[in-house]
């Protein structure tokens, strides 16, 4: 079973355990879609960047994407298609104006999950980029910062009525978005057939930017059958061990 797990240590670990992966091993297809008043933008993240296998399973992608409407963006994420997504990426509005912007990272799974328990966590932090002396972000039309998703619907939101400003030039500020299912018993899920993902809604002021960093785990809940076949083989395992003594 996956647990949450410190986005950033687990992030700066990455370049002393990257995997020789295979020639024929491919990399998931994870995706992100920029869209900014009606107008959409983005892609498969590895176009933009790079993408390291780090385990059998986990992949690492971080990459720069800059569209013509004044709009940067640049990320760092760690995927598993068994699956979860986590990691951080920076925003950054270059326009004379605020903008709603909606950021959608997907990830297809494998194999599909019949029932699912679920956890995530998001923080942030939000930057007078240009010296203005403020910058704000708030959400959009009072809905959540982060959105859960799965099959592209939605599982689980964390900072609803967002409204995080800075009053200083250049300044900083930091912010935590809160956490779901991270607690006893677990927190159900869907079932999962395709695919999971991170959707980030927000409102930002001109000239500024607004970093994230975020975590969405899905687990398969063990059919009945895995049970009893788990329990046939830990008594198994345990018979076994009593007969070398």
């Amino acid at each position: 079973m996956k647990t949450t797990f410190n986005i950033s240590c687990a992030l700066l670990s990455l370049g002393a355990v990257v995997f020789d992966s295979r020639a024929d091993v491919t990399h998931p297809t994870f995706e992100f879609r920029v869209f900014e008043s009606g107008l959409a933008s983005g892609g498969e993240a590895c176009n933009f960047g790079s993408v390291t296998q780090i385990s059998a399973t986990e992949w690492f992608f971080q990459g720069l994407h800059a569209n013509t409407t004044g709009t940067s963006m640049s990320w760092a994420y760690l995927v598993d298609p068994d699956p979860f997504i986590t990691g951080t990426f920076s925003l950054t509005n270059e326009t004379l104006l605020a903008k709603a912007y909606v950021v959608d990272f997907s990830l297809p799974i494998s194999p599909a999950i019949a029932q699912s328990t679920v956890s995530g966590q998001m923080s942030g932090t939000l930057t007078d980029s240009n010296g203005s002396g403020s910058a704000s972000m708030t959400s959009t039309n009072g809905g959540a910062v982060y959105t859960a998703l799965a099959d592209g619907m939605f599982v689980q939101s964390l900072m609803s009525n967002a409204n995080q400003t800075v009053s200083s030039p250049f300044g900083t500020t930091s912010f935590s978005g809160g956490s779901f299912g991270q607690g006893l018993p677990p927190l159900a899920g869907p079932a999962i057939n395709s695919t999971i993902g991170i959707r980030y809604s927000f409102t930002l002021s001109a000239g500024d930017s607004v970093s994230f960093s975020s975590i969405f785990v899905a687990n398969p809940v063990p059919t009945p059958t895995a049970l009893v076949m788990g329990l046939f083989s830990g008594l198994a395992a345990r018979r076994g061990r009593r007969r070398s003594c």
